[in-house]
């Protein structure tokens, strides 16, 4: 087997949200100004000769789900699961990993733990310390990566000295790009093909309202949806903004088949969005960069040596349509970006400034000017005047939108819409007239700064005044870790949820009732949902009186938070053989002096959860709150082992009961 090219570094990255593969891009650049040959990629990307080819491998990975890997890193992870890889094959492989986490789920860092030692058990051995990070560390995730990063480069620069003793390129030289428009403005500069917009109209008018283009992206696997419905469900005079959206998802053409492919969806799964920017945000910043030139002229990325992996953009554009489509100029500015903007800026004193953001020292320093005050990309130009970022690194400094996932909210027979006087479900058939019917709960992002800024999320704007009958270009994520079919669905399901944590409950509640037909016992349903207010944000709430019963409230309050015995009256019945029986327990946290929350009502059920425990059930757990499903946790474990008393053999007992039941957490 032929050895690894020298001096060469693999930077790998599983991401969800972008987390990973933007610390990965940086890794990238610190071993590039230590003179190693980088190359950064998703671990779908690359297959297992690829591990050893390079001197040296550095890992960036995420976990999500119910300690999932990323999807962009479950091929790379089926490979290297292979029964018939010999147990020395990857005994050539140097490595490292920096894993990102959140201590508050039950499977924290799984992914990047999963990861080290399957790659110990083929042999690979470490060539610096892994890390774990943890959202929870004072700070956070971005100031663990900080102080590791500089470790890394401190370990590579002294146990790899450069073989020519060329020392690394100093932090005030600005590396080569990565990815460059050079090419495609060079073209303009030699033709005299005149100035088109996006579309291809020939005249540029940008007069036109501030609405975000319409144009559908060109997302590999993706399905062209129409907007069906757009309806917000809380009062106009309530504080947030909560839209149910409806889109209907046709059949899209199924390569080497005769028929389409409809759409196929399980509880669990997201629909990607991807949003758009609007045109005066796009404006502002062509005219702060002095980009007018050439903001109109088309451009032919065909040219271009190389692109971003998720850059979706068509090979004919402008740098208005990359601006409008394509890059993320109101997201907050990580380090890497201040760094980039540094260089190019002709005033010292900001230049100094822009670097001490950068530097770990300065971390909370970053933090509160960055993160903390949400301070975004076309801001911080705005207060740099001095910078002018030249329009060929685009691509190579600004970051590229992200699709946004949401929860599928519907299931079963909701996923089927009515053609031709008949409802077609994905579920019952295959014909190439099936239309998908996904239904999003959506609370739209409005709020203030600590600046007192005004805030509205990018997908929140995007789709706040979409109209019915808008195309979009869609993607659709697979549950990692199912919790249905008809297996899970004899078992007990317990539902905890808040806000609009509710949708992946609903779809997952009318996936089960879908069994009844074939001859499923299916089991008692338990749902214990809080918002702030019945009359403003209980969420479906015709739909569960239509499905279950709400429980009597019990009289006195002293049912509260004290009543966690396990001989505690229990309110409900969900115990019975019932085939499929729902129970609901509302918790609105304004609705009175005290406030009451989801895992209040959970204690008060202890003897009814305790009954069902054995029956090995299904825990959900989705919300907004980490620390939610944390106190839903102990709200269902402390009182089940208390009731072992001092009996250390009960005790146990009831541990590996606790053991076989499945907890299920998405939580955002």
């Amino acid at each position: 087997m032929a050895a690894a090219e020298p001096r060469t570094v693999l930077v790998l990255y599983g991401s969800e949200t972008g987390n990973a593969q933007d610390m990965a891009e940086e890794l990238g650049r610190v071993c590039q100004r230590l003179h190693f040959k980088s190359t950064v990629e998703e671990m779908n990307a690359v297959t297992l000769p690829a591990l050893l080819q390079n001197e040296l491998l550095v890992f960036v990975i995420s976990t999500t789900g119910q300690g999932d890997m990323p999807h962009n890193s479950t091929l790379l992870w089926k490979r290297l699961l292979q029964r018939r890889l010999p147990a020395d094959c990857l005994s050539q492989v140097r490595y490292t990993c920096f894993g990102l986490g959140d201590s508050t789920y039950l499977k924290f860092n799984w992914a990047a733990r999963k990861l080290i030692r399957r790659l110990d058990q083929l042999g690979a051995s470490t060539f610096f310390d892994t890390f774990e990070a943890d959202e929870q560390f004072p700070d956070g995730i971005e100031g663990s990566f900080a102080r590791w990063s500089d470790s890394l480069s401190k370990h590579l620069l002294e146990k790899f000295p450069h073989p020519e003793g060329l020392e690394p390129i100093p932090d005030d030289v600005i590396l080569p790009p990565r990815w460059s428009l050079e090419p495609a403005l060079r073209d303009l500069e030699s033709s005299a093909t005149p100035v088109t917009d996006t579309n291809g109209d020939s005249s540029v008018d940008h007069t036109t309202p501030n609405i975000s283009p319409i144009d559908l992206l060109p997302v590999p696997d993706g399905w062209t949806s129409t907007l069906a419905a757009n309806t917000r469900t809380t009062p106009d005079s309530h504080w947030q903004d909560v839209r149910l959206i409806s889109f209907d998802v046709p059949p899209r053409p199924k390569a080497a088949a005769a028929s389409a492919e409809p759409m196929r969806c399980h509880p669990g799964d997201c629909l990607t969005i991807y949003p758009k920017n609007f045109p005066e945000d796009v404006q502002r910043l062509i005219t702060l960069m002095g980009w007018e030139p050439v903001a109109d002229a088309p451009l032919d990325l065909s040219l271009c040596d190389s692109l971003p992996r998720n850059l979706y953009a068509s090979p004919r554009t402008t740098l208005r349509g990359l601006l409008l489509n394509n890059m993320d100029i109101n997201a907050i500015p990580r380090r890497s970006f201040l760094k980039s903007m540094s260089f190019f800026s002709t005033d010292a004193d900001h230049r100094e400034r822009l670097l001490e953001f950068t530097m770990p020292d300065y971390i909370d320093e970053y933090f509160d000017y960055a993160t903390r005050s949400r301070r975004t990309i076309i801001e911080v130009l705005e207060e740099f005047t001095s910078v002018r970022l030249p329009a060929a690194r685009l691509l190579d400094i600004f970051p590229v939108i992200r699709g946004r996932d949401f929860s599928i909210a519907n299931g079963g027979a909701q996923l089927g819409v009515v053609e031709d006087g008949k409802t077609m479900t994905t579920t019952t058939t295959t014909t190439t007239t099936t239309t998908t019917r996904v239904d999003l709960l959506i609370a739209l992002v409005r709020y203030k700064t600590v600046l007192r800024k005004p805030r509205q999320g990018l997908c929140s704007r995007y789709l706040a005044d979409m109209p019915v009958g808008a195309r979009l270009t869609v993607t659709k994520k697979d549950v990692l870790s199912p919790i249905h079919g008809a297996d899970n669905a004899r078992r007990p399901l317990v539902a905890m949820a808040t806000g609009t944590g509710v949708a992946p409950v609903r779809s997952l509640i009318h996936e089960r009732l879908t069994h009844h037909d074939s001859s499923v016992i299916v089991g008692p349903m338990m749902l214990f949902f809080g918002n702030r207010n019945r009359a403003a944000d209980y969420f479906f709430h015709d739909e569960w009186a239509t499905l279950g019963d709400e429980p009597e409230a019990p009289d006195s309050a002293e049912h509260k938070k004290d009543d966690t015995s396990q001989e505690s009256t229990a309110t409900t019945t969900t115990t019975s053989n019932s085939n499929g029986k729902l129970t609901i327990f509302p918790a609105f946290s304004r609705d009175q002096r005290e406030k009451i929350y989801v895992q209040d009502l959970i204690r008060r059920e202890a003897a009814a959860l305790a009954a069902l425990i054995p029956r090995r059930p299904i825990f959900a757990v989705c919300g907004g709150s980490s620390k939610m499903a944390d106190a839903c946790k102990s709200a269902v474990w402390d009182p089940f082992l208390a009731a072992a008393g001092e009996d250390e053999a009960a005790r146990e007992e009831r541990k590996k009961m606790l053991d076989a039941v499945t907890w299920w957490q998405e939580i955002w």
